[in-house]
């Protein structure tokens, strides 16, 4: 009995190892002026742009992760502004509409460090390019991206909204696998 639940555990053990393996298999995406190392579970969709080109890539839970590069690609400048409770009063008082400010006590303080964003915002530099990330403050709620503001004299976004936190991992790394050409 013993040698079976051996048996039973090793084939498991087995069939989870080759079945995580497979989930973690990278292929390298070439897009002409970059490539990028993704899972090989996502599909890439073919889309025409206007002004850019567009690609998208659909994630196995159904995501989709954008691709815009071009002269009006998303620049990553969100900002809010933040205002005291006394100009909210006064703003409600004369019939302004005030659905959607943002109000505190350090209305400064808190409007610098962006704390009524959805995410947070930090640079780094990839392949020698430095790129303006965001991340989700809450799991699952926010937009996931990177921006370059100088790729081949055109700007590069790439970005995924509400990604479950899985998927919003894979694609912060894979930032980092990203290889641009023509410098």
């Amino acid at each position: 009995m013993r040698k079976i639940k051996f048996l039973l555990s090793s084939m498991i053990a087995i069939l989870l190892l080759f079945s995580c393996n497979q989930k973690n298999e990278t292929k390298e995406i070439d897009y002409g002026k970059f490539s990028i190392a993704l899972p090989s579970t996502w599909k890439k969709v073919i889309v025409n742009g206007i002004d850019s080109e567009m690609n998208v890539l659909v994630t196995p839970n159904g995501d989709s992760i954008y691709f815009d590069l071009g002269q009006y690609a998303q620049k990553f400048d969100e900002t809010n502004k933040v205002f005291s409770e006394a100009q909210i009063r006064k703003y409600d008082s004369l019939n302004m509409d005030i659905k959607g400010l943002h109000s505190s006590d350090t209305p400064e303080i808190d409007q610098a460090q962006g704390t009524f964003l959805k995410e947070y915002y930090y640079y780094d530099t990839i392949d020698k390019k430095i790129g303006k990330i965001k991340v989700p403050k809450k799991d699952g709620f926010g937009e996931t991206g990177v921006f370059f503001k100088d790729v081949n004299k055109s700007q590069l976004t790439i970005i995924g909204k509400n990604l479950v936190k899985n998927e919003q991992d894979i694609l912060v790394n894979s930032f980092h696998t990203i290889k641009f050409k023509n410098r």
